[in-house]
């Protein structure tokens, strides 16, 4: 018969043996910790929105907190040069056919996964955000010309690819959306960057003659004294009717 003395020291017995392995286990694990994977393939579109319980604007939201965590594994944060930016790109895809109006995953993209190149020269992983930005920002929604316009700033001064920047901004200076004045100026700007005068000059003033009337003075003002003090030279400005009396 177990008398309550001897119940005692089997509990106790129990609670040193439970803490000698605790402290064995600990010993053992203390330095093992979670590794990174890196990012992984995406799932199909059906499958995502499974993952949203068939909602997929519910899925679009889990996904995009999984891209905005990947990294942080075990309390460590990798390092934006280390992830797969070719993969990371088909996860943004992937968002965006869950949900064409959602700016959450265009925003981090931008100015998240877009400082990569902050941090390495390998314009091949920026050159996935630019191309996803760049898609994004041609679909038919109200403000989605921004992430085009972010692609373009990209692709100029992170992926160093003026033609591709050149390009991206002739799209958006076409888009058939109210997109803002200085956006559809940027193929002028970037005309000029690439010290192509004559190209920014006719840009500009194709631009003034069919927007003019649309515009508040200031903008046209602007317009003009970018043509004026920066398209032409002081030679030619002298010479030319649109710059006279420019304000």
């Amino acid at each position: 018969m177990v008398t309550r003395r001897n119940q005692t020291k089997i509990l106790y017995a129990l609670f040193l043996l439970a803490l000698v392995a605790n402290f064995s286990f600990w010993l053992h694990s203390r330095h093992v910790l979670n590794t990174w994977n890196n990012v992984g393939p995406p799932p199909s579109v059906e499958s995502a929105g499974l993952s949203g319980f068939g909602d997929r604007e519910i899925a679009y939201r889990l996904f995009g907190y999984f891209l905005q965590n990947t990294g942080n594994v075990g309390g460590k944060y990798e390092s934006l040069k280390k992830y797969d930016y070719a993969q990371l790109g088909k996860w943004f895809y992937l968002t965006q056919e869950l949900d064409e109006r959602a700016n959450y995953v265009p925003f981090m993209a931008a100015y998240y996964f877009g400082a990569v190149e902050d941090e390495t020269k390998d314009k091949s992983q920026i050159a996935h955000v630019v191309d996803y930005l760049a898609s994004n920002g041609q679909l038919p929604y109200p403000q989605k010309w921004r992430w085009l316009a972010q692609a373009v700033y990209l692709a100029r001064y992170s992926e160093m690819n003026n033609e591709k920047a050149l390009k991206l901004a002739y799209v958006l200076a076409a888009l058939p959306t109210d997109t803002a004045p200085w956006a559809r100026q940027m193929p002028a700007f970037l005309q000029l960057k690439m010290g192509n005068k004559q190209a920014a000059y006719e840009v500009m003033v194709r631009m003034l003659i069919s927007e003019q009337d649309k515009l508040p003075a200031i903008e046209v003002n602007e317009m003009k004294r970018f043509i004026c003090t920066r398209a032409l030279d002081p030679s030619e400005a002298a010479k030319n009717p649109l710059c006279q009396n420019v304000p």
